[in-house]
């Protein structure tokens, strides 16, 4: 860090606010290439937001990231049949859509611009290969489980969460979210970084500033961190790529005791709103204020 600039003048992509904002050299460690990205901390709204986008995102989704794989579809475990319309954004090959078809749903679409084709699986679950600019019709619930932060044109994805959502839908973003306890101790060795998928690390004020412009509201936020953002944390500062922390890495590498001090950790940050990563429970605004 010494000798390199501490700060840049830059614009921020969310709130537009034209300043010098701090700078920070994150490392790629999820795939643990080791190979160096930007970021830098708007002061106005908090978002953390990378300098540069990578002019082929592509690139950093190898066959080995973990939402590719492709789930084993099983049969219903109740008769009763759940109509109401899903859509996943950002699902990958679509796993968690193969559990909520067992759970009953039959109304269950999906979308990613990073999969090789279209997906389909019997009747009741579609996935097709776009963003979710692309997608029509409407649904009652929409999903975006560790999603909305790899996308570069945050605010225009919840506009068309808001195009697509029914009167009396919601939308479910479940982000890591800055400040936060895992941050201030770990700095560039956070886990929740993952440079450079990860362009928007967002804050509730970021969040609540897009959601307005966007016509919508945040009706409740859930914070649901695990004790990984301290344990992967460790691990990274220490070497170990995402991808190889096992349980018994983590074991190994930290120790039961330690972990299960972690976890009782995680859990009273997460009652205090200071956990890594939370739930956004997102709703139309309605209008007149009724």
């Amino acid at each position: 860090m010494q000798g390199r600039p501490q700060r840049m003048y830059a614009k921020c992509r969310i709130c537009g606010d034209e300043t010098e904002h701090k700078l920070y050299y994150v490392k790629e460690m999820f795939f643990g290439t080791g190979q160096e990205f930007i970021y830098f901390e708007c002061e106005k709204c908090q978002c953390i937001q990378i300098a540069e986008m990578p002019e082929d995102m592509d690139a950093f989704y190898g066959s080995d990231y973990y939402s590719f794989s492709k789930p084993v579809l099983k049969e219903p475990a109740a008769s009763k049949r759940i109509e109401t319309r899903v859509l996943d954004v950002g699902c990958g090959a679509g796993k968690w859509l193969a559990d909520k078809y067992v759970e009953g749903h039959v109304n269950l679409f999906g979308c990613d611009p990073f999969l090789e084709a279209d997906l389909s699986y019997g009747e009741c679950i579609h996935i097709k290969r776009c963003t979710i600019h692309e997608m029509d019709g409407s649904f009652e619930v929409i999903r975006l489980h560790d999603s909305f932060e790899h996308v570069g044109d945050p605010l225009d994805v919840l506009i068309s969460i808001g195009r697509l959502l029914t009167d009396s839908g919601m939308a479910l973003v479940s982000i890591p979210v800055y400040p936060n306890a895992a941050f201030d101790i770990f700095k560039e060795d956070w886990y929740q970084w993952d440079a450079p998928r990860h362009l928007f690390l967002h804050s509730v004020k970021s969040m609540e500033f897009l959601c307005q412009k966007a016509g919508l509201r945040i009706q409740d936020i859930n914070y649901n961190s695990d004790y990984r953002q301290f344990v992967s944390s460790l691990l990274c500062r220490s070497g170990v790529p995402y991808m190889e922390q096992s349980n018994e890495v983590m074991v190994t590498g930290i120790g039961q005791q330690q972990i299960d001090q972690f976890k009782k950790l995680t859990e009273e940050l997460n009652r205090k709103g200071y956990g890594d990563h939370a739930v956004f429970v997102i709703v139309k605004e309605r209008k007149g204020g009724l």
